[in-house]
């Protein structure tokens, strides 16, 4: 699942590259550009969108988190198909 925003920092180096792809202003970034995508760009958009704690006060007063109700969920679904406790 992706989160609603993903914010990810570049070095000014990467940067530079970026824009320079995305204006296609160099020549040479046309042969490269994919590399350069896949393994800056994406390798970062992936870690920024992975799943990471949350702090409490950014979780919703009064609501229990996605996340507790999925492992209950998930232990009830347990403690059904034995028959018995965990």
């Amino acid at each position: 699942m992706l989160k609603e925003n993903t914010v990810i920092t570049l070095h000014p180096e990467d940067m530079f590259r970026l824009h320079a792809i995305l204006l296609d202003e160099l020549d040479e970034d046309r042969d490269t550009a994919p590399d350069f995508l896949a393994a800056v760009i994406k390798k970062k958009a992936d870690a920024a969108s992975k799943p990471h704690c949350r702090p409490v006060f950014e979780l919703e007063r009064g609501k229990t988190p996605e996340f507790i109700t999925d492992r209950l969920d998930a232990e009830k679904g347990r403690c059904n198909k034995s028959g018995g406790s965990i």
